[in-house]
């Protein structure tokens, strides 16, 4: 059974839009439907019944590697042989887990329809740069919205978000009709791009959370830090700040000096911090000592060395995954490019990690004013990516930069000119965006390929 949401989630936002008041005169729960019930009920019952998350761990990685068996990319590929042991029961899965080859992405992104273990009318394309600038391809569930949702409420219960509450939500993309804000009565949030705030518009947005009661901030963590700086310098009343419950930042690293700037400006508000992928195959989330927690049932973690054997207590490793819900497209031992230092072990047997060292880079753009632009707008998904190979910002001097695009070799003039269309959206009223197209875009010396090429000196450093 579909829920509501997740029905109303796959129309386009005008359309969903029009159902959105009849649908949020449902229950809450009746809106998320049985599949978030169930996925909640799990995530409690992992908490209090260490020993059964393990069973179902073990229960799930079986399972992962019997559909996976079964696809064209493990079924024919070399070095999952151990796979057809899993399924006869020979092998245990955490043992067969030891023996298989760590997946990069870019054999995903090259191979992601080999691995396509159900119809294809159940998955939908995805695409993601990080904010690398090296675009990977992958296949989703279309039913995974409500799965999702359930761990994300979870981890923002701390600050006593409930599901159904309202939230603002900051982000870096387009809306309909190129609106600066569009008020999603499906989700139960106010979507604000992120291109449009500043001085001459915080006091609209800000009047717009008090009117409509809102108590939950969330966002990229360098525009919340931005938000509150210019509710702290404006000459308005902003003493709603007060009634703040939650600050919700995602999608950037985030760091105890953003941690304590926060809590200045919104002192009664707690904070939740989660650690997520775009390829939903690992969700951790954050605690008061910066340790990430993942949750074992989302996805299997390992934390390990590039030779694949498990890193010590204190030692810094790559975030390797395996999914345990991936009907769609199976990932085992995706390396995510991410790397942490290992903390410990929860009672499942689950890494406990901190210090995230991202594939991205730790410079924002600058803006004409000084302050840094992050890069995470950058982020394009789906078929928006599809004409291009590779591409890169380059800064030279503070509000203005170039965007130097790799075509893909199937690329129209047309789709060129969409996407340079979409990345200047991306920067509206932050940085000036020339366009430039380059037969090719090489790594670096290392072999790393970083978005953003920043030439300004001692530009101001974040995590972008």
């Amino acid at each position: 059974m579909v829920s509501v949401r997740e029905f109303v989630a796959h129309l386009p936002p005008d359309k969903r839009e029009l159902l959105a008041a009849p649908a949020r005169l449902l229950p809450a729960k009746m809106r998320y439907g049985p599949v978030y019930e169930r996925t909640a009920r799990e995530i409690h019952t992992a908490r209090t019944a260490p020993s059964w998350a393990k069973n179902t761990v073990d229960e799930r990685l079986a399972e992962t590697f019997r559909t996976a068996r079964k696809t064209p990319y493990y079924g024919k590929g070399q070095h999952y042989d151990v796979l057809n042991r899993v399924a006869t029961g020979d092998v245990s899965p955490r043992e067969a887990l030891a023996q298989l080859p760590i997946l990069t992405r870019e054999n995903l992104s090259a191979h992601c329809r080999d691995m396509l273990a159900a119809p294809e009318r159940t998955v939908e394309l995805s695409a993601s740069s990080g904010t690398s600038g090296d675009p990977i391809f992958f296949l989703l569930d279309r039913d995974r919205g409500a799965r999702e949702w359930a761990y994300v409420v979870d981890s923002w219960s701390s600050t006593g978000y409930q599901l159904g509450q309202w939230r603002v939500f900051f982000r870096g993309l387009d809306l309909p009709q190129d609106r600066p804000y569009f008020v999603m009565n499906s989700t139960g949030e106010i979507v604000v791009r992120i291109q449009t705030l500043g001085p001459d518009t915080v006091r609209e947005y800000w009047e717009l959370i008090e009117k409509r009661g809102i108590e939950y901030l969330h966002g990229y963590p360098s525009t919340l830090i931005y938000l509150a700086r210019l509710l702290e310098d404006a000459d308005f009343d902003t003493s709603w700040r007060y009634r703040i419950r939650g600050v919700l930042p995602v999608s950037e690293q985030y760091s105890t000096g953003q941690r304590d700037l926060l809590q200045r400006l919104f002192p009664n508000a707690k904070q939740a911090v989660f650690y997520g992928l775009s390829e939903k195959s690992a969700f951790a989330t954050l605690d008061e000592n910066f340790v990430y927690h993942p949750y074992p049932l989302y996805g299997h973690v390992e934390l390990l060395h590039r030779d694949g054997q498990p890193v010590e207590l204190g030692e810094r490793g790559r975030i390797v995954t395996t999914t345990l819900d991936g009907r769609g497209m199976p990932l085992i031992r995706y390396d995510t490019g991410d790397s942490a230092e290992l903390v410990g072990h929860d009672n499942v047997g689950t890494p406990l990690f901190k210090n995230i060292l991202a594939r991205r880079g730790r410079e924002g753009l600058v803006k004409a004013d000084g302050e840094t632009f992050s890069t995470t707008p950058f982020n394009v998904h789906g078929h928006e990516f599809e004409c291009v190979h590779r591409f890169k910002i380059r800064q030279e001097v503070p509000g203005k930069a170039v965007l130097l695009v790799q075509p893909s070799q199937k690329a129209t003039e047309e789709d060129l000119e969409q996407f340079r269309q979409l990345m200047i959206r991306r920067t509206q009223n932050q940085v000036e965006l020339d366009f430039e197209l380059v037969d090719e875009l090489p790594a670096t010396l290392n072999g790393k390929f970083t978005l953003l090429d920043q030439r300004i000196p001692n530009a101001p450093s974040m995590w972008a």
